[in-house]
């Protein structure tokens, strides 16, 4: 049952582990080469919100291919994540907060809003909701990346979730276009289908 699922207990013991048990594996290899080379065709951006930051390792990629960035925030609920990442990610521009996404609270907006590989494990009665937040943190660009299949919206594990993130991001008045970017890499005779995609929101302020 969906109720049987906390996700902040769950994230609380499996911070503990994850680093450890991490696997840098074709699909989150391909998943970083196509988030990267997409973040570098929406540039510029110099202030980054990244929710659920885990051990660091999209922060430093980020941080380690965008030298303008001036400055970044990333979150995590879990404390032995942060630690993790605090002695990963190298850069005096990164700051860290513990927190859950639900609870966050920030003073100003942000270039670039993104959560990667965060946004599956919460629960389809809150997604909407957290999709919002995100958006309303942004004061151009949202970007999430997850496990997606077209057409289907279902369950993937106890504590996955296949959300339909084109039709919330398309729900919210501010979200002026929204994009999915497949993480797929085509060979000469074959497709390696990493079961991913990467959705974009672009944002307008409420003033613009």
């Amino acid at each position: 049952m969906i109720a049987s699922y906390n996700p902040r207990e769950y994230w609380l013991t499996r911070g503990k582990v994850y680093k450890a048990q991490f696997k840098h594996d074709p699909e989150n290899q391909l998943q970083e080469e196509v988030l990267l080379d997409y973040l570098k065709s929406i540039t510029p951006f110099q202030t980054v919100l990244e929710v659920g930051c885990g051990f660091g390792r999209i922060s430093d990629i980020i941080l380690s291919n965008f030298p303008d960035i001036q400055e970044y925030l990333a979150m995590d609920m879990s404390p032995d994540q942060l630690e993790n990442a605090r002695r990963y990610v190298k850069s005096d521009k990164i700051q860290f907060v513990e927190s859950d996404i639900q609870s966050l609270q920030v003073e100003k907006k942000y270039d670039l809003v993104i959560a990667v590989s965060v946004l599956l494990h919460i629960l389809p009665s809150e997604i909407d909701q957290v999709v919002a937040k995100l958006v309303s943190f942004s004061r151009k660009h949202v970007i999430n990346a997850d496990y997606y299949e077209e057409g289907k919206v279902r369950r993937l594990a106890p504590h996955n979730f296949m959300h339909p993130y084109e039709t919330i991001y398309r729900n919210l008045a501010c979200v002026k276009s929204v994009r999915r970017i497949p993480v797929v890499k085509k060979k000469l005779f074959s497709v390696f289908d990493a079961r991913h995609s990467i959705f974009h929101a672009l944002v307008v302020e409420p003033d613009q």
